[in-house]
């Protein structure tokens, strides 16, 4: 019988033949993965080498100003490096520069990617720091630049450029007499010959307010000219972060704070019993809002509200609106002249407390009610003092000096105007100041052309 392999005499040759033709195909189909694979490597090696890049192209676009062009390079180096501090630090400056994007877009996206720097980050506080100026520079939203900045100084209080910041928050928002914890750490970290600068606009912040922040109001279009008025100026400013922030206790307490100066208590107290009662976290601005809720009230003769709404004074606050708040109420609604005159006292300890002659007639006044006459005399002398001291001609003279900070001579008269008002701090400073112009000119602090004292 013949077998089956009989019958097709060219299966043994194909059978034969098979595993070779097998070999054959898949030495080519090895020979192809490897291929593709070597092509996926180097093209993968090629992306990664192409986003590196991008970081370095970014770079040099952002020096030149080409601030368009950086998106898409960082976007490239983020793919690779999402968490990257350093380009999304670039990143975000770039959108915040770029006029040619929707402001929503800048403001979004370079708050977006502050936001990935995390607080152990050496980058932290320029992260933190940088939001803070996209916030009030851009979006015109105080409370959330005051946030940002808060969280900077957790992680670094001594750092200059965040406390400078905080202080100019301070003003731009009536609250120039929060100001000196901030300014002291901004004249400790600045150069010897740059803190006279710095003394200087110090002195704006406590006696001219309205004016201390005049450059920052050009930048930010509340002020066009150098003529506008200045409680013109405070208004389009005070409007304006309430338009981007309208429940903002911080926003609002400022807003009425500017209506009561304008004598118009009525809409200022509207204005405070629209505001939400919830507040940030921590009660950020509950001292300012209640303070200034307490003294419309008492304005407006509302007596037992003003106590009422006093009682609700957060415990853990005890500080110089609280001290105001509490004399107030204790001498136009509760009749207990000696507590409100101990709590007027008290307040005096903390700048502008100091210089604040109009709360020392008020203490002078509920120390004579007391009984205390002896007390009351001197209180009300000593505001009599401070009173003279605040005379426009006498600031009108220390505006021409400060305006000549290299005239040595004609700045001992700053020197003896803080000694006179009870401030040896910004005197020692001051004749530091002094010391120094003498060192560099080699003489003892005075100069040939120094300007004559009371010229």
């Amino acid at each position: 019988m013949m077998s089956a392999a009989a019958h097709h005499p060219d299966s043994t040759a194909a059978n034969a033949a098979t595993p070779g033709h097998a070999g054959r195909g898949r030495s080519r189909l090895s020979r192809l993965v490897v291929g593709a694979g070597g092509l996926l490597l180097a093209a993968v090696v090629g992306a990664v080498a192409w986003s590196g890049q991008g970081l370095g192209e970014a770079r040099l676009r952002a020096k030149h100003g080409l601030w368009s062009e950086v998106h898409a390079p960082i976007d490239r180096y983020l793919w690779l490096h999402p968490r990257s501090p350093e380009a999304n630090l670039l990143g975000a400056e770039a959108l915040v520069k770029d006029d040619s994007l929707p402001l929503n877009q800048r403001i979004g996206g370079a708050v977006a990617r502050l936001r990935t720097i995390p607080d152990d980050a050496p980058q932290a506080v320029e992260a933190r720091l940088g939001e803070a100026r996209v916030h009030l520079f851009l979006n015109y939203s105080p409370s959330a630049a005051e946030m940002a900045l808060r969280q900077a100084l957790k992680i670094d209080p001594e750092d200059g450029d965040t406390n400078y910041l905080m202080w100019k928050l301070r003003d731009l928002t009536r609250r120039s007499e929060d100001a000196e914890p901030f300014f002291w750490k901004v004249l400790a970290s600045r150069p010897e010959g740059q803190r006279a600068i710095v003394l200087r606009d110090w002195y704006l912040s406590q006696f001219y307010p309205l004016t201390s922040t005049s450059e920052l109001d050009r930048m930010m279009a509340f002020r066009i000219s150098p003529i506008d008025d200045a409680a013109i100026v405070e208004s389009n400013r005070l409007l304006r972060f309430r338009a981007s922030e309208p429940d903002s206790p911080l926003c609002n307490g400022a807003m009425a704070r500017w209506f009561r100066t304008q004598g118009d208590l009525p809409f200022a107290l509207d204005l405070l019993d629209r505001t939400p009662v919830a507040d940030p976290p921590e009660g950020t601005w509950e001292p300012f809002f209640r303070g200034t809720l307490v003294d419309v009230l008492l304005d407006l003769g509302e007596i037992d509200r003003g106590g009422e709404e006093f009682d609700r004074w957060p415990a853990g606050d005890r500080g110089r609106d609280y001290l105001l708040a509490r004399g107030r109420v204790l001498q136009d609604a509760r009749d207990d002249s000696a507590g409100a005159a101990a709590a007027y006292v008290e307040s005096l300890a903390a700048w502008p407390g100091t210089i604040d002659w109009r709360t020392m007639n008020r203490a002078a006044n509920c120390l004579a009610r007391a009984g205390d006459q002896e007390e009351a005399t001197a209180m009300r002398e000593r505001a009599a003092k401070l009173e003279a001291l605040m005379d426009d001609k006498i600031h009108d003279r220390l505006r021409i000096v400060l305006g000549q900070l290299d005239h040595p001579a004609a700045l001992q008269e700053v020197v003896t105007f803080y000694r006179e008002i009870g401030r040896p701090q910004e005197a020692e400073a001051w004749s530091g100041y002094i010391e120094l112009l003498g060192r560099q000119a080699g003489g003892d602090g005075l100069t040939a052309d120094a300007m004559p004292a009371g010229s």
